[in-house]
């Protein structure tokens, strides 16, 4: 009686922790709305600002969902599932790839020169570039996600069923498991739809300048203190929600579409033509989508590599006058220290994270019982910069009163909703037995869970515990905005830097940055090939 008293103790504890956040949200925002009078539509550019946002966050939802769908589709049809493949470019921070692609695909960029007489693929900031690297970025995570989502679907059963009935792998896929999927994927989309429309950094690096988007527009008006600013702020925090929630349409008209569309196939004669086009091309795109990742992935780390270390580089040579290290020995003693913020940082963002996210499932597994994803998820259904600005404007600095205590919250606090999209599924599909024998055994909860349980969750743990961190490394807007300046991290850093037309220091960052989390990544593999050589042996 007293274990599960201090069981639910912790619990509501927990949750209060979980839900103060939301409570500054409500403090802190204001009621100055964007209503037709407002100062906000007198603002040059608002309107498109506006609609270049919601363009960029519609496309690029769109196309990644697309993409990421018909690789799932091609690996449950053929029954090859997919493992590392889109592992590097997954793992890679955002910012540290766009400067990458930046540097290879635009003008005056690598392939420019590689062919002189060939346009420039792509503008180095506009809307099309910013599409591409989200779809580029997004697509590897819904895959990675919507393998785990899958996982969670007897679509085995299902796809076996269909052909006992006489019906192609492929039809059977898209008419009964991929409706089930896609509704299991549903909040993942939404939280990409979200990002997309509210990306701040890499808006500021590859997106249009003149005017910029509605997200990046926001914090330099927060970054000015006079009247018209705040005023302007207060209006376009609830215009980047209204934002949000068209996004979150979107995405459900999305799935209601497909559905219906599917529906309408059934008990339709089976259309083999058409059935073994789609086949043959999602086996295609499929394919040739995987060697794009895994080529681009090299590309663009090669390409970070080359530009830290290269020395009078001018256009249009392909290589630099010689190889250096002087971009990093100049600039030695700046690196040292942002790296330790950032590594202290995100180590202590995952520690935390993971450590609640663990606590919280098993507690559901113990009492079972499981708490709506929904309400655990909630801060990536509404725009990271809204949240943001909200405590801001609210008792958070007061109560916290550290900046770096309010930073390491606020990274906690979001990494915990990604740690928590991973975990969940792998924890929900990991068998219980071992646990139970290790109660029937005398046993308490956690001495069972500690010894059984979670030799079994050891990657999963540790995969966990790597996208705590990652998100903690690759948080820009809750840094820059409540760390006040007073805690520099290489992704606040390398947002600041690129903004010149100086390649070398950015490129530095940018490596380290994929360094550390290429170093998380094949920690991660290394425990996950611990635990398989356990298994076997």
């Amino acid at each position: 009686m007293i274990k599960r008293i201090s069981w639910n103790i912790v619990l509501v504890a927990l949750l209060a922790l979980l839900a103060l956040p939301w409570w500054f949200v409500l403090q802190g925002l204001s009621l100055q709305l964007p209503t037709p009078g407002a100062e906000l539509w007198n603002y040059p550019g608002i309107g498109t600002a506006l609609s270049n946002s919601l363009l960029v966050g519609l496309l690029s939802t769109l196309l990644a969902a697309a993409c990421a769908s018909l690789i799932i589709a091609c690996e449950a049809v053929s029954g090859r599932p997919g493992k590392n493949d889109v592992g590097t470019i997954f793992t890679a921070p955002h910012l540290a790839f766009a400067i990458a692609f930046l540097w290879l695909f635009t003008p005056f960029g690598w392939f420019d020169r590689l062919f002189p007489f060939a346009a420039g693929l792509v503008e180095q900031q506009s809307l099309v570039t910013l599409v591409i690297i989200l779809v580029l970025k997004e697509t590897p995570f819904l895959v990675v996600l919507g393998r785990q989502q899958l996982m969670q679907l007897p679509y085995q059963q299902w796809l076996l069923q269909g052909q006992a009935l006489g019906t192609d792998r492929t039809r059977s896929w898209w008419l009964v498991v991929f409706p089930a999927w896609l509704r299991a994927m549903r909040l993942i989309l939404f939280a990409v739809a979200i990002y997309s429309v509210a990306v701040v950094d890499l808006a500021q690096i590859a997106g249009p300048l003149n005017p910029p988007l509605l997200a990046p527009l926001l914090v330099g008006w927060q970054l000015q203190f006079d009247p018209l600013s705040q005023l302007l702020v207060q209006q376009a925090t609830w215009l980047l929600i209204a934002l949000g929630g068209v996004m979150v349409s979107w995405v459900v008209i999305q799935e209601w579409g497909l559905v219906r569309l599917l529906k309408l196939r059934i008990g339709r004669p089976p259309g083999r033509a058409l059935i073994k086009a789609l086949s043959g091309f999602s086996l295609y795109f499929s394919s040739a989508t995987r060697l794009l990742f895994i080529l681009i992935s090299a590309l663009t780390l090669a390409a970070l590599l080359a530009l830290s270390l290269g020395y009078g580089w001018f256009y249009p040579d392909l290589l630099p006058l010689e190889w250096q290290l002087k971009g990093w020995s100049d600039n030695a003693d700046l690196i040292l220290q942002l790296a330790l913020n950032t590594l202290g940082l995100g180590l202590l963002t995952a520690v935390i994270a993971t450590a609640i996210i663990i606590w919280l499932r098993e507690w559901q597994r113990l009492n079972q019982r499981e708490l709506p994803d929904l309400w655990l998820l909630l801060a990536l259904f509404v725009p990271q910069l809204s949240l943001v600005i909200a405590w801001l404007g609210s008792d958070w600095s007061a109560l916290l009163r550290s900046n770096h205590l309010s930073v390491l919250v606020a990274h906690s606090w979001f990494s915990f909703a990604y740690g928590y999209l991973v975990y969940a599924p792998t924890e929900r599909n990991t068998t219980q037995i071992h646990l139970l024998t290790g109660r029937s055994l005398g046993y308490g909860y956690w001495r069972s869970w500690w010894y059984f349980k979670r030799p079994l969750m050891h990657s999963g743990i540790g995969y966990c515990f790597m996208v705590t961190f990652l998100v903690s490394v690759a948080q820009y807007v809750p840094t820059l905005l409540l760390g006040a300046g007073r805690l520099p991290t290489l992704t606040t850093e390398l947002v600041a830097v690129s903004s010149g037309g100086e390649w070398r220091l950015p490129a530095v960052y940018a490596t380290l940055l994929w360094f550390i989390a290429f170093v998380a990544l094949m920690l991660v593999q290394l425990t996950r090939s611990k635990q398989n050589l356990a298994r076997e042996s």
